[in-house]
């Protein structure tokens, strides 16, 4: 059995790094996180890989499109497994088809992973422009990840002090 002092100390140090987590959290979910994607042209009837970074983080995300001639792209985003089931035979289940035109368009990401984004023109005139995607928001398993630690910490340090009383007794 575990003495009670261990217990305690091992109570503050979960405790401590719960809170020190929940700091970076903070500050990190204060920061949105922004990515410029410029794209050349898409030719009518055809589809464009672009260059992402490779970890989302669970947040908000916001796509600005600027396009040129006011266009219009569909936006696909995969997941790793369907992707590569897109590229072998484009016919794979996306995660999120947006119609991207003048609009702002935003959703959630649930799970941080990688992520993949295509762009498919269905119209006759070819597109080009860039998009702006802003994260923003908490990180939801940053914020469970460090509710556990505090909760675990604090519970392990009541618990130290409770068998500390019972062997006094």
């Amino acid at each position: 059995m575990i003495s009670p002092s261990k217990l305690r100390y091992v109570g503050v140090v979960v405790t401590m790094l719960g809170l020190g987590l929940s700091f970076l959290t903070i500050l990190r979910g204060l920061s949105p996180i922004i990515q410029y994607l410029q794209f050349g042209d898409i030719s009518g009837n055809s589809t464009l890989p672009l260059y992402m970074p490779p970890m989302w983080p669970p947040r908000n995300v916001a796509m600005t499109p600027y396009l040129s001639d006011g266009g219009e792209v569909e936006i696909l985003i995969f997941d790793e497994p369907n992707y590569h089931l897109f590229l072998e035979s484009k016919s794979a289940t996306p995660l999120k088809e947006l119609e991207l035109g003048g609009d702002i368009v935003q959703f959630e990401v649930h799970v941080r992973g990688r992520y993949y984004v295509v762009l498919r023109n269905e119209g006759a005139n070819t597109v080009n422009g860039e998009i702006i995607m802003t994260f923003w928001g908490f990180e939801r398993d940053l914020t469970y990840l460090s509710m556990a630690s505090l909760v675990f910490g604090i519970a392990f340090w009541t618990s130290g002090y409770l068998l500390k009383g019972r062997r006094i007794k």
